[in-house]
């Protein structure tokens, strides 16, 4: 019964575990980790509702529990770092960092430029959207739509699609990955 019951909501599992985890790549251990731990308990589960519930109480505790595993992780080797960089002078700079840097700021500024190729190329009614919403000096979109005579709804809509047209062109170049797409 266990079996049937994980197959069939097998979906709604998965997007429980993908939303508390910060890395997604961590999912499939996470359900395999909650199935081998459903396997080794023997609970007497009667009806169907009583198996799902405890199925999906049994995935959340697990992603919890690796959730915080990872945070503490992440937290030992931070602090693990910063040991190792004391070391260092101030003014004496660590190679690795340096180069560390260079490669975010490469690949940034190519992201950046990207970005600016495909700004260039939306519709004017897109770029004056986008523009209107990310430069609007602290005043309400809803009073520079009354003032330049664009529906609040059409405002949103350009937006949102030259937001997904810069989106698309940025996964064409592979900068841009969706949660689905991370193995």
């Amino acid at each position: 019964m266990l079996e049937r019951i994980w197959r069939k909501n097998q979906a709604i599992l998965r997007s429980i575990v993908h939303n508390i985890l910060i890395d997604p790549s961590g999912v499939e251990d996470v359900l395999q980790e909650a199935f081998a731990k459903l396997l080794r308990s023997n609970t007497g589960l009667y009806t169907e509702q009583e198996a799902y519930n405890y199925i999906r109480r049994v995935v959340l505790n697990t992603t919890i529990d690796h959730y915080r595993f990872s945070k503490r992780r992440n937290t030992r080797f931070t602090n693990s770092v910063e040991a190792n960089s004391c070391h260092l002078s101030q003014n004496q700079a660590n190679p690795l960092t340096l180069l560390i840097e260079k490669e975010n700021e490469k690949l940034q500024n190519s992201i950046l430029e990207e970005v600016r190729k495909t700004l260039e190329e939306l519709p004017s009614e897109q770029k004056e959207a986008i523009d209107i919403t990310f430069n609007r000096n602290h005043a309400r979109i809803k009073d520079i739509c009354k003032e330049r005579g664009i529906p609040y709804s059409t405002l949103r809509s350009r937006v949102t699609a030259g937001i997904d047209r810069i989106r698309n062109r940025l996964k064409a170049k592979g900068f841009y990955r969706t949660f689905e797409e991370v193995r």
